[in-house]
């Protein structure tokens, strides 16, 4: 029985790639993994929206099923657990946080507005995701899951911001650790009631993240607490 191949004429003939490579991926391979994925996906935004609107405490995993309009053992094809869910929606979570704040802070020309800018987008996920950011910073290892997320564009925004002259850090090492560490602490006293959330308590350390930056004082206090624009508005 002859078998088409991606890449193959209707007669079935296998065809090369543009590179001369022929392929031997039977066609409904790249289907049926889209398929998967998408499911995934409506578990994981199932899950998502369900943590945010009542906890963690609360979720059932026919309820997260439904949601997706999905059949309830579909589940088990993804996640062997309630647990597993949860952890997968924080990874994603932080992944999809820290990949929009900071596309947003490499991409600003002043380096100093863009981790100002980045650290209050940090501090509000908590007052507006509260129920999903109290399960982010609950996670076991939700420093070393927070830190490695933000890592690689807050190294390129500090780099870029020491290149220019805005900031004087002996050890971007360093500083990468105690502000990523920071912020988290920030956004846990935000959710405990320890301090006001809000856009002063964001701004305020915005200031002094900038200052310990060797930003001046009258410059870090007006980037800190001039209008934080739409992540998505023009630059």
């Amino acid at each position: 029985m002859l078998i088409q191949y991606a890449g193959a004429g209707p007669d079935g003939v296998m065809a090369p790639c543009d590179d001369g490579r022929v392929t031997a991926e039977p066609i409904g391979v790249g289907r049926r993994e889209r398929r998967k994925a998408r499911a995934r996906e409506k578990l994981l935004t199932a899950g998502r929206q369900l943590i945010a609107e009542s906890g963690v405490s609360g979720l059932r995993i026919g309820d997260v099923t439904d949601r997706a309009d999905l059949g309830f053992g579909t589940f088990y094809t993804y996640f062997e657990s309630k647990e597993a869910l949860v952890e997968a929606v924080v990874a994603d979570t932080l992944a999809g946080l820290a990949s929009s704040i900071g596309a947003t802070a490499v991409a600003a020309p002043d380096a100093a507005r863009a981790a100002a800018e980045a650290y209050r987008r940090f501090l509000r996920f908590a007052t507006a995701e509260p129920e999903l950011a109290r399960v982010v910073v609950e996670l076991d290892r939700a420093d070393a899951a927070f830190e490695e997320a933000v890592r690689p564009w807050a190294r390129e925004t500090l780099e870029h911001g020491c290149a220019s002259g805005q900031f004087k850090i002996e050890d971007v090492e360093l500083a990468l650790v105690s502000i990523s560490a920071a912020a988290l602490a920030a956004i846990r006293a935000i959710l405990s009631g320890l301090i006001t959330p809000g856009p002063t308590t964001e701004s305020r350390g915005a200031e002094m993240m900038l200052r310990g930056f060797g930003v001046d004082a009258t410059a870090a206090r007006e980037i800190a607490w001039d209008e934080l624009p739409d992540i998505d508005a023009p630059r």
